[in-house]
């Protein structure tokens, strides 16, 4: 009996041992992807007073205007199939809108966004029609490590990210600036920083363009739990002086917006975590435990 025992458990070993490493090693690398299955209805939502904003329809300068933005995303299923491997296609727009507008008509011009990446790592690819308001994204501007800024790579490190700006229409160097808890969830925080750019034209002026962007990421999914931008847009005369101001202000996630990303990524990265890293240790500890049990009963003598 003891030895039957003996043997049952060398097989229960086995079998643990053999399932740690294709937990980690195959079922990991399967749920650590970007989702496909995004509700439409769901938002994110940011809002901020700028300091100046200009009126469209008088084309003059207005002070502290109090904004709201609302982002919805959805996946192009059949897009991100068709285009094969693990690559994901979101199309996002986000709309700005005055606080006290109800209605949440729009107030300054919102530009689709279609972006084309890699389900793990972010990384964007310039297929599937990429483009930022018709303007197709292209090889030359996102290069080989350009990741989409609306999520950072499962895994993210303490490194330094090129992240993609549609107002520049290329990537720019987010850098890792520290640990920081938002809500009890450890994150690690990035900082982009756009020096002032040339973005188009508008008659003889030129369009500038600067921002200054924080994100806070739950590192183990990626997810971006919170952020703010302080950015910047104007028009430069053919002289050289400074115009119109567009756009001067800090926008960024609502308190709302905030708890509401933190208890998603509570959520989401304990079950990677379990996936990831407690099971396959569980797995392994239990298998040795298993093996080394079955191979004594069955090599400890029969009793005489």
């Amino acid at each position: 009996m003891r030895r039957v025992i003996g043997l049952i458990l060398i097989g229960l070993g086995a079998a643990f041992l053999v399932l740690a490493p294709m937990v980690k090693f195959y079922a990991v690398p399967k749920l650590s992807v970007a989702p496909l299955d995004l509700d439409p209805s769901n938002t994110s939502n940011s809002s901020g007073t700028v300091t100046t904003v200009v009126d469209l329809a008088t084309g003059t300068e207005k002070s502290n205007v109090e904004l709201n933005s609302i982002r919805r995303t959805k996946a192009d299923v059949a897009a991100s199939q068709q285009a094969g491997g693990n690559i994901g296609v979101y199309d996002s727009l986000s709309v700005f809108s005055l606080a006290s507008d109800t209605g949440g008509k729009p107030y300054l011009p919102a530009s689709p966004e279609r972006y084309a990446f890699d389900r793990t790592t972010t990384v964007m690819v310039a297929t599937a029609g990429a483009n930022v308001g018709g303007v197709p994204i292209t090889d030359s501007m996102i290069g080989t490590d350009t990741i989409m800024p609306l999520k950072f790579p499962f895994g993210s490190e303490k490194k330094t990210y090129n992240v993609f700006d549609s107002s520049i229409m290329k990537g720019a160097p987010a850098e890792y600036k520290g640990d920081e808890a938002v809500q009890g969830l450890n994150t690690y925080k990035y900082e982009q920083v756009i020096p002032a750019t040339e973005v188009g034209k508008q008659g003889d002026a030129t369009v500038m363009y600067q921002n200054d962007t924080f994100f806070w990421v739950e590192p183990l999914t990626g997810q971006v739990v919170n952020g703010y931008s302080v950015a910047k847009q104007w028009l430069k005369n053919a002289d050289g002086t400074d115009g119109l101001v567009l756009l001067d202000g800090k926008i960024g996630f609502t308190d709302q917006e905030v708890t509401d990303s933190v208890n998603e990524a509570k959520t989401n990265s304990s079950k990677l975590n379990m996936v990831s890293n407690v099971l396959p240790v569980a797995s392994l500890i239990l298998g040795i435990l298993a093996l080394v049990g079955g191979v004594l009963l069955v090599r400890r003598p029969s009793d005489a």
